[in-house]
Protein backbone atom coordinates (compact mmCIF):
# COMPACT_ATOMS: atom_id res chain seq x y z
CA UNK A 1 0.00 0.00 0.00
CA UNK A 2 1.20 3.51 -0.76
CA UNK A 3 1.58 6.46 1.63
CA UNK A 4 -0.97 8.43 0.09
CA UNK A 5 -3.89 5.25 0.79
CA UNK A 6 -2.81 5.14 4.23
CA UNK A 7 -5.53 5.75 6.75
CA UNK A 8 -5.01 7.68 9.59
CA UNK A 9 -8.14 8.15 12.49
CA UNK A 10 -9.62 11.76 13.04
CA UNK A 11 -7.56 12.50 15.92
CA UNK A 12 -4.40 11.95 13.99
CA UNK A 13 -6.20 13.80 11.15
CA UNK A 14 -6.92 16.89 12.83
CA UNK A 15 -3.85 16.58 14.87
CA UNK A 16 -1.95 17.10 10.66
CA UNK A 17 -4.15 19.82 10.08
CA UNK A 18 -3.05 22.37 13.06
CA UNK A 19 0.45 21.72 12.86
CA UNK A 20 0.21 22.17 8.77
CA UNK A 21 -1.46 25.30 10.28
CA UNK A 22 1.51 26.32 12.51
CA UNK A 23 4.32 25.76 9.77
CA UNK A 24 2.17 27.56 6.95
CA UNK A 25 1.62 30.53 10.10
CA UNK A 26 5.31 30.29 10.53
CA UNK A 27 5.95 30.41 6.66
CA UNK A 28 4.03 33.94 6.36
CA UNK A 29 5.69 35.23 9.28
CA UNK A 30 8.93 34.54 8.29
CA UNK A 31 7.78 35.91 4.45
CA UNK A 32 7.20 39.27 6.82
CA UNK A 33 10.33 39.58 8.33
CA UNK A 34 12.08 39.00 5.16
CA UNK A 35 9.65 41.76 3.36
CA UNK A 36 10.91 43.91 6.34
CA UNK A 37 14.58 43.30 5.52
CA UNK A 38 14.26 44.11 1.55
CA UNK A 39 12.16 46.87 1.91
CA UNK A 40 13.82 49.61 -0.13
CA UNK A 41 15.19 52.23 1.83
CA UNK A 42 15.16 55.46 -0.09
CA UNK A 43 18.15 58.35 -0.11
CA UNK A 44 16.86 61.90 -0.28
CA UNK A 45 19.82 62.42 -2.89
CA UNK A 46 19.22 59.87 -4.87
CA UNK A 47 16.01 60.65 -6.93
CA UNK A 48 16.88 58.07 -9.28
CA UNK A 49 16.11 54.88 -7.47
CA UNK A 50 13.14 53.07 -8.13
CA UNK A 51 10.50 51.97 -5.97
CA UNK A 52 9.59 48.92 -5.26
CA UNK A 53 11.20 45.20 -5.30
CA UNK A 54 12.80 43.42 -7.91
CA UNK A 55 11.10 40.01 -9.33
CA UNK A 56 14.42 37.85 -8.47
CA UNK A 57 14.02 39.13 -4.41
CA UNK A 58 10.54 38.62 -4.34
CA UNK A 59 11.08 35.19 -5.82
CA UNK A 60 14.07 34.11 -3.31
CA UNK A 61 12.06 35.70 -0.13
CA UNK A 62 9.43 33.26 -0.51
CA UNK A 63 11.73 30.46 -1.19
CA UNK A 64 13.61 31.45 1.98
CA UNK A 65 9.60 30.85 3.71
CA UNK A 66 9.23 27.47 2.09
CA UNK A 67 7.05 29.02 -0.51
CA UNK A 68 8.23 27.80 -3.96
CA UNK A 69 8.90 30.10 -6.82
CA UNK A 70 6.27 28.56 -9.25
CA UNK A 71 3.49 29.28 -6.58
CA UNK A 72 4.85 33.34 -6.81
CA UNK A 73 4.62 32.87 -10.19
CA UNK A 74 1.21 32.08 -10.46
CA UNK A 75 0.09 34.30 -7.81
CA UNK A 76 1.83 37.16 -10.06
CA UNK A 77 -0.16 36.02 -12.98
CA UNK A 78 -3.26 35.84 -11.72
CA UNK A 79 -2.77 39.30 -10.08
CA UNK A 80 -1.72 41.06 -13.10
CA UNK A 81 -4.79 38.95 -15.28
CA UNK A 82 -7.03 40.70 -12.14
CA UNK A 83 -5.99 43.94 -12.93
CA UNK A 84 -6.34 44.10 -16.38
CA UNK A 85 -9.52 42.58 -16.41
CA UNK A 86 -10.89 45.09 -13.59
CA UNK A 87 -8.62 48.00 -14.42
CA UNK A 88 -8.37 48.42 -18.27
CA UNK A 89 -11.42 51.10 -18.47
CA UNK A 90 -12.29 54.29 -15.81
CA UNK A 91 -12.14 53.99 -12.23
CA UNK A 92 -14.85 51.73 -10.56
CA UNK A 93 -18.05 53.91 -9.38
CA UNK A 94 -18.90 53.97 -5.83
CA UNK A 95 -22.20 55.08 -6.49
CA UNK A 96 -23.03 52.05 -9.25
CA UNK A 97 -21.75 49.92 -6.55
CA UNK A 98 -23.90 50.84 -3.78
CA UNK A 99 -26.73 50.96 -6.05
CA UNK A 100 -26.04 47.42 -7.06
CA UNK A 101 -25.52 45.85 -4.32
CA UNK A 102 -21.53 45.82 -3.95
CA UNK A 103 -21.13 43.02 -7.06
CA UNK A 104 -17.82 41.87 -8.42
CA UNK A 105 -15.49 44.35 -10.22
CA UNK A 106 -15.22 41.20 -12.33
CA UNK A 107 -17.15 37.88 -13.72
CA UNK A 108 -14.52 35.10 -13.85
CA UNK A 109 -14.88 31.69 -14.64
CA UNK A 110 -12.15 29.02 -14.32
CA UNK A 111 -12.33 25.12 -15.12
CA UNK A 112 -9.25 22.32 -15.15
CA UNK A 113 -8.91 20.56 -18.63
CA UNK A 114 -7.14 17.60 -18.82
CA UNK A 115 -5.38 17.90 -21.59
CA UNK A 116 -2.11 19.87 -22.23
CA UNK A 117 -1.56 23.67 -22.77
CA UNK A 118 -1.08 23.23 -26.58
CA UNK A 119 -4.22 21.14 -27.24
CA UNK A 120 -6.36 24.08 -25.00
CA UNK A 121 -5.04 26.58 -26.97
CA UNK A 122 -5.94 25.01 -30.55
CA UNK A 123 -9.42 24.28 -29.28
CA UNK A 124 -10.00 27.58 -28.44
CA UNK A 125 -8.50 29.02 -32.37
CA UNK A 126 -11.16 26.15 -33.45
CA UNK A 127 -14.06 27.03 -31.32
CA UNK A 128 -14.15 31.09 -30.27
CA UNK A 129 -13.79 32.35 -33.70
CA UNK A 130 -17.21 30.50 -34.80
CA UNK A 131 -20.45 30.38 -34.26
CA UNK A 132 -22.27 30.88 -32.21
CA UNK A 133 -19.38 32.85 -30.09
CA UNK A 134 -17.96 34.60 -32.86
CA UNK A 135 -15.01 36.30 -30.61
CA UNK A 136 -12.80 38.28 -32.12
CA UNK A 137 -9.10 38.32 -30.92
CA UNK A 138 -8.11 42.21 -30.75
CA UNK A 139 -5.07 41.86 -27.89
CA UNK A 140 -2.45 40.26 -26.10
CA UNK A 141 -0.64 40.78 -22.92
CA UNK A 142 1.78 39.33 -21.10
CA UNK A 143 3.84 36.53 -22.18
CA UNK A 144 3.55 33.18 -22.99
CA UNK A 145 -0.31 32.73 -24.09
CA UNK A 146 -0.01 28.54 -23.06
CA UNK A 147 1.44 29.90 -19.88
CA UNK A 148 0.24 33.03 -18.46
CA UNK A 149 -0.25 35.09 -21.30
CA UNK A 150 -3.93 37.15 -21.53
CA UNK A 151 -5.09 36.91 -24.49
CA UNK A 152 -8.36 40.04 -24.95
CA UNK A 153 -11.10 39.19 -27.13
CA UNK A 154 -14.01 41.68 -28.51
CA UNK A 155 -17.62 40.30 -27.72
CA UNK A 156 -19.90 40.75 -30.66
CA UNK A 157 -22.64 43.34 -30.26
CA UNK A 158 -25.96 41.81 -30.37
CA UNK A 159 -28.51 42.90 -33.20
CA UNK A 160 -32.02 40.82 -34.45
CA UNK A 161 -30.61 40.69 -38.18
CA UNK A 162 -27.97 38.06 -37.06
CA UNK A 163 -28.86 33.98 -37.71
CA UNK A 164 -30.23 32.69 -33.83
CA UNK A 165 -27.57 30.81 -33.46
CA UNK A 166 -24.82 33.57 -34.20
CA UNK A 167 -27.11 35.88 -31.70
CA UNK A 168 -27.62 32.71 -28.82
CA UNK A 169 -23.97 34.06 -27.51
CA UNK A 170 -24.07 37.85 -27.62
CA UNK A 171 -27.69 37.68 -26.42
CA UNK A 172 -26.25 36.28 -23.00
CA UNK A 173 -23.53 38.78 -23.23
CA UNK A 174 -25.79 41.63 -23.21
CA UNK A 175 -27.78 40.87 -19.90
CA UNK A 176 -25.03 41.73 -18.18
CA UNK A 177 -23.20 44.39 -20.77
CA UNK A 178 -19.64 42.38 -21.70
CA UNK A 179 -18.37 43.70 -24.00
CA UNK A 180 -14.51 41.97 -23.96
CA UNK A 181 -13.80 38.54 -22.66
CA UNK A 182 -9.66 37.87 -21.10
CA UNK A 183 -8.51 34.49 -21.59
CA UNK A 184 -5.65 32.81 -19.75
CA UNK A 185 -4.20 29.28 -19.41
CA UNK A 186 -1.88 27.90 -16.71
CA UNK A 187 -0.04 24.79 -16.94
CA UNK A 188 -0.58 22.01 -14.06
CA UNK A 189 2.08 19.98 -13.45
CA UNK A 190 0.24 16.55 -13.38
CA UNK A 191 0.39 13.23 -14.82
CA UNK A 192 -1.32 12.95 -17.26
CA UNK A 193 -0.74 16.94 -18.37
CA UNK A 194 -3.64 19.21 -17.27
CA UNK A 195 -4.17 23.05 -17.86
CA UNK A 196 -6.43 25.92 -15.87
CA UNK A 197 -8.42 27.61 -18.41
CA UNK A 198 -9.86 31.05 -16.64
CA UNK A 199 -12.05 33.78 -18.69
CA UNK A 200 -12.24 36.99 -16.99
CA UNK A 201 -14.77 40.07 -17.73
CA UNK A 202 -14.02 43.42 -16.46
CA UNK A 203 -17.83 44.67 -14.67
CA UNK A 204 -17.12 48.23 -14.36
CA UNK A 205 -19.09 49.53 -17.33
CA UNK A 206 -21.77 46.93 -16.70
CA UNK A 207 -21.99 48.49 -13.00
CA UNK A 208 -22.29 52.11 -14.76
CA UNK A 209 -24.61 51.43 -17.45
CA UNK A 210 -27.15 49.34 -14.80
CA UNK A 211 -26.64 52.26 -12.18
CA UNK A 212 -28.27 55.20 -14.51
CA UNK A 213 -30.53 52.59 -16.63
CA UNK A 214 -32.18 51.36 -13.40
CA UNK A 215 -32.31 54.44 -11.74
CA UNK A 216 -33.33 56.38 -14.97
CA UNK A 217 -36.15 53.77 -16.21
CA UNK A 218 -37.52 53.51 -11.99
CA UNK A 219 -38.02 57.66 -12.56
CA UNK A 220 -39.33 57.62 -15.97
CA UNK A 221 -41.71 54.39 -15.05
CA UNK A 222 -42.98 56.21 -12.10
CA UNK A 223 -44.20 59.00 -14.23
CA UNK A 224 -46.12 57.16 -16.57
CA UNK A 225 -49.15 54.63 -16.08
CA UNK A 226 -50.58 51.38 -17.39
CA UNK A 227 -49.40 49.69 -21.31
CA UNK A 228 -48.25 53.47 -22.05
CA UNK A 229 -45.45 53.20 -19.61
CA UNK A 230 -44.08 50.01 -20.71
CA UNK A 231 -44.22 51.27 -24.29
CA UNK A 232 -42.50 54.25 -23.18
CA UNK A 233 -40.12 52.36 -21.22
CA UNK A 234 -39.31 49.99 -24.31
CA UNK A 235 -38.92 52.55 -26.53
CA UNK A 236 -36.19 54.40 -24.07
CA UNK A 237 -34.21 50.98 -23.95
CA UNK A 238 -34.18 50.31 -27.76
CA UNK A 239 -33.20 53.64 -28.75
CA UNK A 240 -30.19 54.03 -26.16
CA UNK A 241 -29.45 50.29 -27.41
CA UNK A 242 -29.41 49.56 -24.02
CA UNK A 243 -28.80 45.34 -22.88
CA UNK A 244 -31.65 43.29 -21.70
CA UNK A 245 -32.02 44.00 -17.99
CA UNK A 246 -33.43 47.40 -19.80
CA UNK A 247 -35.44 45.73 -21.96
CA UNK A 248 -36.51 43.18 -19.35
CA UNK A 249 -37.75 46.34 -17.11
CA UNK A 250 -39.28 47.48 -20.27
CA UNK A 251 -41.51 44.21 -20.59
CA UNK A 252 -42.32 44.68 -16.98
CA UNK A 253 -43.59 47.74 -17.75
CA UNK A 254 -45.42 46.40 -20.48
CA UNK A 255 -46.88 43.63 -18.45
CA UNK A 256 -47.32 45.10 -14.94
CA UNK A 257 -47.95 48.88 -16.12
CA UNK A 258 -45.95 51.98 -15.28
CA UNK A 259 -47.51 52.18 -11.57
CA UNK A 260 -45.78 49.19 -10.62
CA UNK A 261 -42.80 49.39 -12.42
CA UNK A 262 -42.36 53.03 -10.76
CA UNK A 263 -42.28 50.82 -7.22
CA UNK A 264 -39.36 49.17 -8.54
CA UNK A 265 -36.76 49.68 -5.71
CA UNK A 266 -32.90 49.37 -5.17
CA UNK A 267 -33.75 45.95 -3.60
CA UNK A 268 -35.38 44.30 -7.25
CA UNK A 269 -32.92 46.06 -9.34
CA UNK A 270 -30.33 44.21 -7.28
CA UNK A 271 -31.82 41.18 -7.55
CA UNK A 272 -31.96 41.58 -11.91
CA UNK A 273 -28.52 42.07 -11.81
CA UNK A 274 -27.54 39.18 -10.29
CA UNK A 275 -29.64 37.64 -12.44
CA UNK A 276 -27.74 38.67 -15.57
CA UNK A 277 -24.50 37.89 -13.51
CA UNK A 278 -25.75 34.44 -13.52
CA UNK A 279 -26.57 34.21 -17.14
CA UNK A 280 -23.25 36.01 -17.72
CA UNK A 281 -21.44 33.57 -15.83
CA UNK A 282 -23.59 30.05 -17.21
CA UNK A 283 -22.59 31.40 -20.62
CA UNK A 284 -19.10 31.63 -20.26
CA UNK A 285 -19.12 28.28 -18.63
CA UNK A 286 -20.89 26.96 -21.45
CA UNK A 287 -18.23 28.63 -24.18
CA UNK A 288 -15.54 26.30 -21.83
CA UNK A 289 -17.69 23.30 -22.17
CA UNK A 290 -17.37 23.86 -25.57
CA UNK A 291 -13.82 24.04 -25.77
CA UNK A 292 -13.64 20.52 -23.04
CA UNK A 293 -16.14 18.94 -25.88
CA UNK A 294 -13.95 19.66 -28.88
CA UNK A 295 -10.73 18.29 -27.19
CA UNK A 296 -12.19 15.20 -26.15
CA UNK A 297 -13.91 14.64 -29.32
CA UNK A 298 -10.19 15.36 -31.49
CA UNK A 299 -11.85 18.53 -32.58
CA UNK A 300 -14.25 16.43 -35.22
CA UNK A 301 -17.15 18.78 -34.25
CA UNK A 302 -18.25 22.14 -34.10
CA UNK A 303 -19.09 23.72 -30.94
CA UNK A 304 -22.61 22.77 -29.87
CA UNK A 305 -25.41 25.37 -30.32
CA UNK A 306 -27.33 27.23 -27.22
Amino acid sequence: MSQDETRISEEEARALWHRAAELQADAARRLEERSRQLAPRGRPSDTSEVEGYRLVDVRAAAEEAGISPAFVDHALAEARNRALAEGDQARPSRMAARFLGQPPLALEVSRVIHAPAEEVYHAMQRILPESPFRLSLIDQHGGDPLDGGVLVFKVPAYSYSATPGDRSFAYEMAWVDLKQLLFSLRRLDRDPPATELTVRASLIHSHKVNMWVGGGLSGLAASLSGVGGGFAGAGVAAALGLGSIAAGAAVLGFLAGGAAVGGLTTLGWRGLYRYALRRGEKAIGNLIGSIVVDIETGGGFSSPRF
